[in-house]
């Protein structure tokens, strides 16, 4: 499926604290076609909101990969967009309206008034501005682009909102707000968290997440997968686990009590393949005289890592909870869905 990048300031409903300025900042977004054996590329990214649409030729004509035991990625990349970020948000993005809290369960309510999402210094901001009508709730920013991709290279550089339980995201989703895509609504059509990090971990999760449709609430044994494109009933099959550190990579120390609000600026680096996913946190990137990208290698470790990587790489064959909604493609798109789906 075709992704549109989304950037969203989520609100953890653990506590509302007073309201500041956590913005997240976008200096350099830029979305670079990969090479990939097909005619027709695209690549989503973003701090939580979208880009949509886009054919290109592979250069190399094979898929990019990675090595797994040391992170290093070669190939050539092309420039394909670098998104003029000053000339306002409306502009490559749509600024969505909308309650969180049926959403991803956060107390975000997501304005388009000009107050939490906005262009400034060059820079697109995203604000937690104020408290919602309900009292229960903080005005916030969310985009998706207006674009959408299929595989690539992506960088963006960010100035991530810390403490006071903000909860910034940069995700990948088909369609809208609501994820949906060719094989059903979220997480049938599944989504790519490039980044989540909430209050004060000194590290970004990077996920997965996929799905199919089931006879009932529950996974299975309990429930029986249904072609029913995850509406009502579904089960989230996601890379995502908050008892290891198999999702994470490290970014920065954080100490909410010193005052340390926000990271400093990064660029996080995805690179979308078919059967393959790779995000890096300010990597060693090198260029050739054409001005293609060539070479992606992960940063020294940090001292204050303790062991942490900064980059992390599924492949579809060595993920179970990737290729354990292989049998809801297959058996009820299997015309549509492709081996790597969704």
């Amino acid at each position: 499926a075709n992704f549109r990048s989304s950037l969203a300031l989520l609100v953890a409903c653990r506590v509302l604290r007073a309201v500041g300025e956590p913005a997240m900042r976008s200096v350099s977004l830029a979305a670079l076609v990969a090479a990939v054996g097909r005619a027709q590329l695209a690549g989503a990214s973003s701090d939580g909101g979208g880009l949509r649409g886009a054919t290109n030729r592979s250069l190399s004509g094979v898929a990019a990969s990675v090595d797994v035991g040391s992170g290093v990625l070669h190939d050539h990349f092309v420039l394909k967009r670098r998104y003029d970020l000053a000339a306002g948000p409306e502009a490559d993005f749509e600024i969505e309206e909308h309650s969180d809290e049926f959403l991803t369960h956060s107390c975000s309510d997501y304005t388009n008034d000009g107050s939490t999402v906005f262009s400034r210094d060059g820079n697109l901001v995203l604000k937690v501005a104020s408290a919602g009508k309900s009292g229960k709730s903080l005005n916030s920013g969310r985009i998706m682009s207006k674009e959408s991709y299929r595989y690539g290279l992506f960088t963006f550089t960010a100035k991530v909102p810390k403490c006071n339980y903000v909860w910034p995201a940069i995700w990948l989703l088909p369609g809208n707000k609501d994820g949906q895509g060719p094989y059903g609504t979220w997480p049938c059509s599944g989504e790519i968290d490039v980044l989540e990090t909430v209050h004060d971990q000194s590290f970004g999760t990077f996920n997965v997440v996929a799905g199919y449709g089931t006879s009932s609430d529950g996974c299975y044994p309990q429930a029986q997968m249904s072609c029913n494109t995850c509406k009502p009933t579904y089960c989230t099959s996601t890379t995502m686990n908050s008892q290891s550190q198999a999702d994470r990579y490290f970014v920065q120390p954080t100490n909410c009590e010193a005052g340390d609000t926000s990271w400093e600026e990064h660029t996080f680096v995805l690179n979308w393949q078919p059967d393959e996913l790779t995000t890096w946190i300010d990597p060693v990137m090198s260029w050739d005289a054409q001005g293609n990208l060539v070479k992606v290698e992960p940063k020294a470790e940090p001292a204050a890592a303790k062991g942490m990587q900064t980059w992390k790489t599924y492949k579809r064959q060595s993920t179970p909870t990737w290729l354990g909604v292989g049998n809801y493609h297959q058996q009820c798109f299997p015309v549509e869905a492709g081996a790597d789906a969704p």
